[in-house]
């Protein structure tokens, strides 16, 4: 599928800010399953834009604003390609203890994404969960496909119950929350039965998902107001497969991945600071747009 993408995201301050500084995560990756053909970054005021690859190669721009300014606005512009793997689990006929020790061959690749992390943090209520929810005995992908169905399940998608800073027991006290927590509680369950897990940022469609009376629409999907969150769980064949709990769904054509990471505090899709008072008001419009034809090839940025 072809996606057209345009991501704007502006802050206005009570009073001008003297200077400014941030990463912008905005970019979608390249990988085996998405290409980028174009990508644009436009900032007003209008400063230089810096890029390079972060820790987890994902694609970051840093601006610097050194001069006072009423508001900062930030606009992403790009057409990307997806594809769908196909049976991506097919043939893992084994249990969650051989896989564990399959991944022991890899341990230093995985060893970030078997750790607690910023907003994945472990509990005993947390180890519990995971012992039932993964016992060692299940079979690897049945094991992982209804843990994506029980997280969808047991908590309720309601926007404002939680914030960016929601840590994973925060989420289970409450009971519900956004694209982020469900992610994260994922995350964190994987890792305690020992299985990778690492957090993606990025889009996903809900609009005109069937272009032909032949393509079964899916049902409504959730995250397309603003940017989405999912897991992807390394498998036994060494290849990293995506589930999306929020909408009990696998990872598909239907997303654009943009970052990863080891929860949202890696991958944030604007981060910075800015010298002034606190005040300011902060939105943010996201489409994603099918587009029908291949997005023509190069890549710019734009200032």
């Amino acid at each position: 599928m072809f996606f057209h993408i345009e991501h704007t995201t502006e802050y206005v301050y009570s009073e001008p800010a003297t200077e400014a500084f941030s990463e912008l995560r905005l970019r979608p990756r390249d990988s085996h399953r998405q290409k980028v053909s174009r990508h644009s970054t436009q900032v007003q005021p209008s400063v230089l834009v810096e890029s390079y690859l972060d820790y987890f190669a994902n694609y970051v721009e840093s601006i610097s604003i050194p001069f006072r300014h009423n508001k900062l606005v930030v606009t992403s512009v790009c057409d990307v390609a997806t594809q769908t793997l196909k049976d991506p689990l097919s043939g893992l006929d084994l249990s969650l203890s051989e896989a564990r020790q399959i991944f022991g061959e890899r341990r230093r690749e995985v060893h970030d994404f078997l750790r607690s992390s910023h907003y994945v943090q472990f509990t005993p209520e947390l180890h519990a969960m995971s012992r039932e929810l993964l016992p060692p005995v299940k079979n690897f992908a049945e094991a992982m496909k209804d843990l994506n169905s029980h997280i969808h399940k047991s908590f309720k998608y309601q926007p404002g119950a939680t914030d960016v800073k929601t840590s994973v027991p925060e989420f289970l006290k409450v009971g519900k929350g956004v694209c982020q927590d469900f992610a994260h509680l994922m995350t964190a369950l994987c890792r305690l039965a020992g299985i990778p897990a690492r957090y993606v940022s990025g889009y996903i469609e809900s609009e005109n998902l069937a272009q032909s009376p032949d393509e079964a629409a899916p049902a409504q999907l959730i995250g397309a107001a603003a940017s989405h969150a999912w897991v992807e769980v390394y498998t036994p064949n060494h290849c990293w497969v995506g589930f999306d709990p929020t909408n009990n769904i696998m990872e598909g054509e239907h997303h654009v991945q943009v970052g990863i990471g080891r929860d949202y505090h890696d991958v944030p899709p604007l981060r910075g600071v800015f010298k002034g008072r606190k005040q300011q008001s902060l939105s943010v419009q996201v489409r994603v747009i099918r587009t029908q034809l291949a997005p023509e090839s190069g890549m710019t940025t734009e200032t």
